[in-house]
């Protein structure tokens, strides 16, 4: 019985080691999301200087300010995780308590995943709306490229 209960025990804590490394892999995913907002902020500055279309600029920006507050819920969520984890490995005596509460745990791991993955759609999306505006932007300059020439034929 003692050596089912210390395999049981060696189980838990490998689940723990394994929850970690998830936290740990889901805060690079957020370091990679902050480095991909950053860069879309160096190109959002870019496009300040060159254009003056500052509604799609502003609109941007609003963008990417919602982007880094849901960015923050994710790692306030990750340190409550982490918070939990820290918990458990605390409360070692009650087997099925501490089961019960790493399926739990991991049930919102995979709710924090699908979050997640909502939020990587919204930036696709999000992207796909620059594109858009780089687009129109193009055709703007285009216009005036047009004008310009017709300028210089008459």
């Amino acid at each position: 019985m003692l050596n089912f209960q210390a395999s049981m025990l060696n189980f838990q804590f490998s689940m723990l080691n394994f929850e970690v490394s998830m936290l740990n892999f889901q805060a690079s995913m957020l370091n990679f999301q902050v480095s991909i907002l950053n860069f879309q902020v160096s190109i959002l500055n870019f496009q300040r200087i060159r254009a003056n279309h500052f509604f799609f600029l502003n609109f941007q920006v609003s963008m990417l300010n919602f982007q880094v507050s849901m960015l923050n819920f994710q790692v306030t969520n990750l340190k409550i995780q982490h918070t939990n984890l820290k918990i458990q490995k605390k409360k070692k005596k009650n087997l099925f308590t501490m089961l019960n509460f790493q399926v739990s745990n991991m049930n919102f791991q995979v709710s924090n995943m699908n979050f997640q993955v909502s939020n990587m759609n919204f930036q696709v999306s999000n992207l796909n709306f620059q594109v858009s505006i780089l687009n129109f932007q193009g055709s703007m300059l285009n216009f005036q490229v047009s004008i310009l020439n017709f300028q210089v034929s008459n």
